[in-house]
């Protein structure tokens, strides 16, 4: 027997209408493969019951990390947090599979299959969350707890109505976190172009892959020793697209003292900032044009920029 929640969501137009329909043209459109096509709708559409099961204050924490991602996704007249929301829904499936790795889904694909997604996920949003049984997306602020007090800290910021940049936060205590064990490292190819952090090669590989690459865990490997207090990335899902893995990089990264600077973020163990309106849009590619763009940024944040730069 169909379980309620399964009828409702299958009644929905975010289902009916973009799962069902434009998802599936848009991916035989770009030549992936009916059994292809079906598995990344499949993955979507568990992904948006996980995120419209959750609660409000979770989902708005949840979704900040991609915040400054979709600055200038379409469609404009969006709130922000929809078209983050479609991130973590669609963006973050396994429609990344098929972009990574040469193909065959180009970046105006994936900008062309997340518009078309933002106007009937905001209809299923707007309906009361049905639960999920092992729901992915949610107990990460139990298991990552520095990293979601870091979220919920920079969360609270975005949305304040003050101008502040920067706020200070209390960070719980927590088991010191380790190095992800050999079971959960691959290697993966090295890019010619794309940057993990500035002056670190990265390396091509799906961003929701749960393991980590070589690259990925260097860096750890270099907070860990003290070797680099800071992390600068053009947005936070360099680390992952995976918001398990993206939180667990994070909370291993507070943990052991390290300070994360994105394009408009500052996440340290103590101190959350975010620019102040427009952000500016990440760039995988030229991280170091985007760090120059400090209008908006608060004291300790530029002050780190800054530093930055003088290695560079």
């Amino acid at each position: 027997m169909t379980s309620i929640a399964e009828s409702n969501i299958n009644d929905s137009a975010f289902v009916r209408d973009f799962c069902h329909g434009l998802l599936p043209e848009l991916l035989a459109h770009r030549g992936v493969s009916r059994d292809d096509a079906r598995s990344v709708t499949v993955d979507v559409i568990r992904r948006a019951r996980m995120l419209a099961a959750l609660p409000v204050d979770y989902f708005d924490v949840l979704v900040t990390p991609f915040l400054e991602e979709v600055s200038q996704h379409r469609p404009l007249s969006a709130p922000a947090w929809l078209r983050a929301a479609v991130v973590v829904a669609v963006r973050n499936s396994r429609l990344e599979d098929f972009h990574a790795l040469g193909g065959p889904l180009r970046q105006a694909d994936i900008a062309a299959v997340t518009e078309a997604a933002t106007e009937p996920l905001a209809l299923l949003l707007k309906e009361p969350g049905k639960p999920v049984r092992n729901n992915a997306l949610a107990g990460l602020d139990v298991k990552y707890p520095r990293a979601w007090a870091c979220l919920v800290a920079l969360s609270d910021l975005m949305v304040s109505d003050g101008d502040d940049t920067e706020r200070a936060y209390p960070m719980p205590q927590a088991p010191l976190p380790d190095l992800p064990g050999s079971d959960e490292a691959f290697h993966a190819e090295q890019s010619t172009t794309a940057k993990l952090i500035a002056g670190a090669q990265g390396v091509i590989a799906s961003a929701v892959d749960p393991r980590f690459d070589q690259a990925l865990l260097a860096m750890m490997q270099q907070v860990k020793d003290g070797q680099a207090g800071v992390v600068p990335l053009s947005a936070l899902s360099r680390l992952s697209r995976n918001s398990d893995k993206q939180l667990r990089v994070l909370e291993f990264l507070l943990a052991h003292g390290a300070t994360v600077l994105t394009t408009n973020y500052l996440l340290s163990p103590d101190t959350v900032g975010a620019r102040t309106r427009p952000l500016v849009k990440p760039d995988s590619y030229d991280l170091k044009r985007t760090m120059k763009q400090l209008r908006g940024l608060g004291p300790t944040h530029t002050s780190l920029i800054k530093a930055l730069r003088k290695q560079w």
